[in-house]
């Protein structure tokens, strides 16, 4: 009988002709995606990217055979007590990271409380839930003065102008003489002196 396996290597190519099987489409528009973004990288970007990841990659290995050697010179008590100490540094670290989430929701739930944009929680968080308090009270301080400001900048404008000119007094005649744009204007600002007008 003869053996169907195929041991493929990396870097041997495969012509898509000598496989026989159905395609979905979808991975073919997923592989023609793909194959767009690969095309817009140049040689350079690539290397670069390659000797970034490469660089880091070396670092780590770096920083882990220098801890085992350090290690391996100690005795067994001191080596106990290192790997407590990391234990304990690495615990330490998770819970400041905890805790640093944990004023992020408090800071979210907070502002979306008092109806604040939460986008700017980031922003807000403190050393201790005492200091986010602290920044989200000064920031709703500034947000609503911010806003009362541009409101009012909105509101202001030219004070409309009524009529012919004369203070307080309009005639049916002058009201008969009036354009469109002016009538309208006068309905806008003078309601009940246009209603008398029409009379």
């Amino acid at each position: 009988m003869e053996d169907t396996n195929i041991n493929v290597n990396t870097d041997t190519n495969i012509d898509a002709t000598v496989v026989d099987a159905k395609v979905d489409e979808s991975k073919v528009e997923d592989t023609k995606v793909e194959e767009v973004k690969t095309l817009n990288f140049t040689q350079a970007e690539l290397d670069a990217l390659i000797n970034k990841r490469l660089d880091r990659a070396n670092k780590k290995a770096e920083e882990v055979k220098a801890e085992a050697e350090k290690l391996a010179k100690m005795s067994e008590g001191e080596r106990q007590q290192a790997l407590f100490d990391a234990e304990k540094a690495s615990f330490a670290e998770e819970r400041k990271q905890y805790q640093s989430e944990k004023l992020e929701l408090q800071v979210v739930k907070e502002l979306s409380t008092k109806g604040l944009p939460t986008e700017f929680s980031k922003y807000l968080i403190g050393a201790d839930a005492q200091t986010c308090m602290d920044n989200i009270k000064e920031f709703e301080t500034q947000w609503s003065q911010s806003i009362a400001n541009a409101i009012d900048n909105k509101l202001k404008g030219v004070t409309p102008k009524v009529g012919t000119g004369k203070v307080g007094t309009m005639t049916k005649e002058d009201f008969n003489k009036m354009g469109y744009k002016e009538k309208s204007q006068l309905f806008t600002d003078n309601n009940a002196l246009y209603m008398e007008m029409l009379k």
